[in-house]
């Protein structure tokens, strides 16, 4: 998982998050794209609080599409 990675990932949930909000694909269609995306973040939280002897701040699908 590499940052360009996680980029694409960020720029294809912003998009379906806003493609939902606009009415043009329905929530679970834009929650398949996104938790892709949270899925990457989380991972990414998990290994830096490890590191830092912290509690992971986990991101939710519901907390992303506000």
């Amino acid at each position: 998982m590499t940052k360009e990675q996680i980029l694409i990932a960020k720029e294809k949930a912003e998009l379906a998050k806003l493609n939902f909000k606009h009415g043009f694909i329905t929530l679970e269609e834009a929650k398949k794209v996104v938790k892709v995306y949270i899925d990457m973040v989380n991972v990414k939280s998990k290994e830096i609080a490890k590191k830092y002897n912290q509690k992971p701040r986990l991101v939710t699908v519901a907390g992303f599409m506000r």
